[in-house]
């Protein structure tokens, strides 16, 4: 077996990602314990999450709320895997173990005491339940993603049951999980998504009220108005644009907005970039307007989630979907196939 990873060879501000902004290099010699320093543990990567914060990683610029990639170094993002090796008496040879910064690498080195400084790198061990579910869940179901879908419509959304949800990319990683959780709460549920299988899914899988496929459509703010006849009391927003001006077009009093992301503006320059025209509907309109990082959440939250989703699962009553990619060598086109909408559901590379 050999080491393979994949590194950033060149920046792309904007634009669509090329396999040429990706360097896969490889090594027939694999991190051993003879290779490691005290403290230090050898982890075999088994799946690393693909999202598409990651794009604005690797604009070379700075302004973004995460640092960008520079060039000839790893990506990483997040991962788990198992201790392969150890001088680390914390983690033995066979320890489940995720990381938020995990190299697209077969092998990784990591240091867990110095990684401890930080919860931007810190490495979590899978331990009581958490050790007993699939690896994959772990970027999957339980994954960054869903937490978010889970955080931002609870403790943003704040629903209460009779009233409007809209939700955008809804089969995507974050979207599947916060239909669903919506449908379970009383909602009604209108979701957009890129093709008609994927509108499919949204209506005959996980069973929500009304979905389109925002490709075909001739104009969103129509369209919501004619889905939403109450109007939109909550919008998880993961796509902004000319979207999101739809939604606030079509806005209710008191609504609340979850903004998650912007990804049909991710690979556009600033001249290009879609300007919102009906922002003053969020002031007439009284709206909370949010955004949010999941990461300061996780002391406080992810337990909670965690037991929840499990308990969902389990149950039959929650659905999540992975579009499965094999081989880190073949996470670059992963990560453009999320950026051109061509997954479907949660991406992630099985190693």
């Amino acid at each position: 077996m050999s080491n393979t990873t994949v590194l950033l060879k060149e920046s792309s501000p904007y634009g669509k990602l090329a396999t040429s902004n990706f360097e896969v290099k490889k090594t027939d010699k694999l991190p051993t314990e003879a290779d490691l320093s005290p403290n230090e543990i050898v982890v075999r990567n088994r799946y690393i999450s693909i999202d598409p914060y990651l794009r604005n990683r690797m604009t070379g610029t700075d302004g973004s709320y995460i640092g960008s990639y520079k060039p000839g170094e790893p990506i990483t993002s997040i991962g788990v895997g198992e201790v392969a090796a150890s001088l680390n008496a914390d983690y033995p040879v066979g320890t489940k173990v995720l990381t938020p910064s995990s190299p697209w690498s077969t092998y990784a080195v990591y240091d867990p005491v110095k990684m401890a400084q930080s919860p931007l790198t810190q490495l979590n061990k899978l331990e009581g339940p958490l050790a007993d579910v699939p690896l994959d869940w772990h970027v999957g179901v339980l994954g960054m993603p869903s937490f978010t879908a889970w955080y931002g419509l609870l403790e943003i959304g704040k629903p209460k049951a009779g009233e409007t949800l809209v939700v955008s990319a809804a089969s995507g990683a974050v979207g599947q999980a916060v239909v669903q959780l919506g449908k379970s709460l009383g909602l009604r549920v209108v979701a957009a998504a890129g093709t008609d299988e994927k509108v499919a899914y949204l209506k005959d899988t996980l069973k929500i009220d009304a979905a389109f496929n925002y490709k075909t459509v001739d104009d969103y703010t129509k369209t919501l108005k004619e889905l939403c006849p109450k109007g939109i009391d909550i919008y998880f927003d993961n796509v902004g644009g000319e979207f999101l001006d739809a939604v606030l077009a079509n806005i209710n009093r008191c609504a609340r907005i979850a903004a998650c992301g912007a990804i049909s503006q991710y690979e556009k320059s600033k001249s290009e970039q879609y300007g919102i025209k009906n922002l003053m509907s969020v002031v007439g309109n009284e709206v909370t307007f949010q955004g949010f990082i999941i990461s300061p959440y996780y002391p406080t939250h992810y337990a909670k989630f965690a037991q929840d989703i499990v308990q969902r699962v389990k149950s039959g009553s929650f659905n999540y979907k992975l579009d499965i990619t094999k081989g880190i060598e073949n996470a670059p086109q992963a990560m453009m196939k999320v950026m051109e909408g061509r997954n479907f559901g949660k991406t992630i590379v099985e190693v």
